[in-house]
């Protein structure tokens, strides 16, 4: 997904950018912020736009001009005085060298004479470790230096490293305005609906998945779980089709199809062994996102199993 590093102007942001821009103008903005929020809703390009701002030599509008030296440097991704830290690969932990570097480069005189910035992202990925060398930075701040951490699930975190952010929690927006934007964007696409359907409303993941064509995935794995509902697929057949999915994803996508026919079907509603499995389930949604090793083969297996269950006495 192409994105702009200086002026991700996403709508639902509005409010927090302002929040942020009073603070800036009144020399009140905190040393440490912990941006956190579901996956997909543009927490790391709010972090990215907010270092570009006060980066920038000449602001104009709240927002970084693009044109000064500090933005072209930023542009490129190469900016000495900002350091992202991200895992090498998606559910990996952040080393503590990579840490390291990141605190040093926080306590290290600015080589363009102003702020000093590091992003976490996400910070939860941080191992006890990890956690611990960064404390430090947050105990102990330098002059105009700015940590932001990116946080899915800031729960996961020490409460050492909570307590010494400020908190600035982002929701998933209002259906019309993620709707209008992500029509925008992706010139009308027509699947812009369902795909904010599969990705219960967050816009930048649906547009991941507009561009890589989630939508297919998401309809190859409705059939799945329709299939063993009818009966005429078995678990375990789902079950091992259900490794060609990312497991939280379609995790998510289970949860969206049950609750779907919690409201839409009067004789499921009535089903108490449906609500029994939609507790199992999001317990096993929870233990992906804290990222417990797990195997999925009989993770499926077991959720087919019970998912099939569910309607032997319809």
């Amino acid at each position: 997904m192409t994105e702009n590093l200086l002026n991700a102007d996403l709508p639902w942001h509005a409010d927090v950018w302002h929040d942020l821009n009073t603070a800036i103008d009144n020399n009140r903005l905190s040393h440490a912020l912990m941006i956190s929020g579901p996956a997909g809703i543009g927490k790391k390009s709010l972090a990215q736009r907010l270092a570009g701002r006060i980066l920038c030599s000449n602001p104009f509008n709240h927002n970084a001009c693009g044109q000064c030296k500090n933005c072209r440097l930023l542009a490129t991704g190469f900016h000495p005085d900002v350091m992202l830290v991200e895992p090498l690969e998606k559910g990996k932990t952040i080393s503590i060298d990579n840490i390291r570097k990141l605190t040093a480069n926080l306590n290290n005189t600015s080589q363009q004479g102003g702020w000093r910035v590091a992003i976490i992202a996400p910070a939860e990925a941080m191992n006890i470790n990890s956690a611990n060398a960064v404390l430090k930075s947050l105990e102990e701040p330098q002059p105009k230096t700015l940590l932001m951490l990116v946080c899915h699930r800031p729960g996961l975190l020490p409460a050492t490293i909570i307590s010494r952010c400020q908190k600035l929690p982002l929701s998933v927006p209002e259906e019309k305005v993620a709707k209008r934007w992500l029509s925008e964007v992706s010139h009308q696409h027509p699947s812009t609906s369902k795909v904010l359907q599969m990705t219960k409303g967050r816009p930048l993941l649906a547009l991941e998945a507009l561009e890589a064509d989630g939508v297919d995935a998401f309809e190859s794995f409705r059939q799945l779980m329709e299939s063993v509902r009818m009966g005429d697929l078995s678990p375990l057949t789902a079950a091992q089709q259900s490794g060609n999915f990312d497991t939280v994803e379609a995790l998510e996508w289970f949860l969206i199809y049950v609750h779907e026919i919690a409201i839409a079907d009067v004789m499921a509603s009535a089903n108490q062994d449906l609500y029994y499995f939609l507790d199992r389930l999001n317990a096993n949604y929870k233990m992906m996102l804290r990222g417990s090793t797990i195997n999925q083969q009989l993770l499926w297996e077991e959720i087919f199993m019970s998912w099939s269950q569910v309607f032997d006495h319809r």
